[in-house]
């Protein structure tokens, strides 16, 4: 591998050897390009990096810290130069992942078609299940990775990057507790007929600790472990359910569905890679985590903006009344409606 320089080259042979003679002969220079190597070194550290003795060049205090820093630098370099040649030669490799069911709708193929753009030689396998199957799956080697909602992962399992989520209020657009241009928790939404995931699930055992109350206000309307029939039942009724913005990106710029964010403080939740304990992320694994990273990351931004949005729309219309609230109100809609092209 190359060096990062040659004064560190030489600064590192010297001191391997301890001789400048010996330490030119390695390197195939001449002593003196050597010596005047170690020279601009010690000017640029500004102490002597070896004691000359009549039996060879011995590190000073100061050389020990800086061969030690030398050479952490010059494997560092290395490690990066084998992970750039790995990108420019990446020809083939096969993903191996396991996502829920919802992601496997959205927005994992739009990953994968992006992904395959670039590096068509990539192969994918993918598994769908539950957020429970799919650590299991990690564990027993059934998967590389695995993409969920954040959950304590069994032994063997350790979670590796960690994707922000809002968890919000999915209606069908124009449903009078997202027109009315203020902000929502939980408590606002339990008076409307719900469709909530199903006990257990990680979205409902959500909205059980924001909320104790969600428990005692009766049979919900509908309870599934499907993200789609979610989406489908609010979409055509008054119905209303809870959803991350991954969930809903499409419908919302489609404009079939309005969320907005919950206020609680309990609201706020991260979706997360695993993988077993010490495993090494292939190249082609690292180039799909980053692109799958990008997707969620660009979903949440826009979605915050619609948050931001609404929250400024609060802050005025809260000192309107009549047709001056109206006014902003119908504003702040068409302002939500034009940002959701965009999401």
């Amino acid at each position: 591998m190359p060096a990062i320089s040659q004064s560190f080259r030489c600064f590192d042979e010297v001191a391997r050897r301890g001789s400048i003679r010996k330490a030119a002969e390695s390197l195939h220079l001449t002593a003196a390009a050597v010596n005047q190597q170690i020279l601009n070194l010690e000017a640029v550290v500004g102490m002597p990096l070896f004691d000359r003795l009549p039996r060879g060049m011995q590190l000073t205090s100061a050389g020990e810290i800086m061969v030690a820093a030398v050479r952490r630098s010059q494997r560092d370099f290395d490690s990066a130069l084998s992970k750039v040649e790995d990108l420019r030669q990446l020809r083939r490799g096969h993903v191996n992942l396991g996502v829920s069911h919802s992601t496997a709708e959205y927005p994992l193929p739009q990953v994968i078609e992006q992904v395959l753009k670039t590096h068509p030689g990539i192969t994918f396998g993918v598994r769908s299940g539950t957020g429970e199957q799919l650590l299991r799956w990690v564990a027993g080697g059934e998967v590389d990775v695995a993409y969920c909602l954040r959950r304590p992962p069994p032994p063997g399992v350790e979670e590796g990057r960690a994707m922000p989520q809002h968890l919000g209020v999915v209606t069908a657009p124009g449903h009078p507790l997202v027109a009315g241009g203020r902000l929502l928790r939980l408590r606002d939404c339990l008076d409307w007929p719900l469709v909530l995931m199903a006990p257990g699930m990680e979205l409902r055992t959500m909205l059980e600790r924001i909320d104790p109350r969600l428990s005692k206000v009766g049979r919900p309307m509908v309870e599934t472990s499907s993200v789609p029939m979610v989406r489908q039942l609010v979409s055509g009724s008054e119905a209303v359910g809870f959803l991350i913005p991954d969930n809903v990106a499409q419908d919302v710029e489609a404009g079939t569905l309005a969320w907005v964010g919950l206020q609680d403080a309990g609201a706020r939740l991260s979706s997360c890679i695993y993988q077993r304990s010490g495993h090494t992320t292939s190249v082609a694994m690292g180039v799909f985590l980053d692109a799958l990273q990008s997707a969620v990351d660009d979903i949440r931004a826009r979605f915050e903006q619609r948050h931001e949005l609404r929250l400024q729309h609060v802050a005025v219309i809260g000192g309107l009344a009549g047709s001056q609230r109206r006014n902003c109100v119908n504003a702040l809609n068409s302002q939500l409606r034009m940002a959701s092209t965009s999401v």
